[in-house]
């Protein structure tokens, strides 16, 4: 006798926290690591602050659906864990960016010598948070529809 494990709602929802909570803390990290020792004005590097959470949502959508289902995995179920996941991630690094420029990280633009204050306005410490959290919930919500396409398994009996 064959025994088919499925996932339960309990799994399903732990894997999205966890998954979320590391990609926010990965992202993070990552975003640091950048702006302490590799910061060059208009620097590609960043841009792997948008491809960490593809990677990571992709990661963990293959490995919840190769260890916990082997039935039916909907467009909807792999849209929502990933989409779930992104926006996670992006809400743990919204909030550490918040709480680091709030502390005293500079950001690094050379434009306040001006005096310009609408530049200012805009580089404060809310809105260069709320910036990556847009950006980073408009991404998720691209990958998630389409890695909800490729991870979705229809029952072949």
């Amino acid at each position: 006798m064959l025994i088919e494990p499925t996932y339960t709602t309990k799994q399903y929802w732990l894997t999205i926290l966890l998954s979320g909570l590391t990609i926010g803390i990965l992202s993070s990290a990552v975003y640091f690591l950048l702006y302490w020792f590799l910061y060059v004005k208009q620097s590609f590097l960043f841009s792997l602050l948008y491809i960490i959470p593809l990677l990571s949502s992709t990661i963990t959508l293959v490995v919840f659906k190769h260890k916990y289902v082997w039935k039916n995995f909907s467009y909807g179920s792999a849209f929502l864990m990933s989409f779930m996941t992104g926006l996670l991630s992006a809400i743990i690094l919204s909030l550490t960016l918040y709480v680091a420029y709030s502390q005293g990280l500079e950001s690094r633009i050379d434009l306040f010598d001006n005096g310009n204050t609408n530049i200012q306005d805009m580089m404060s410490p809310k809105a260069i948070s709320l910036s990556m959290f847009v950006i980073n919930v408009v991404l998720s919500l691209l990958y998630s529809l389409i890695i909800a396409i490729f991870a979705k398994r229809k029952n072949k009996e």
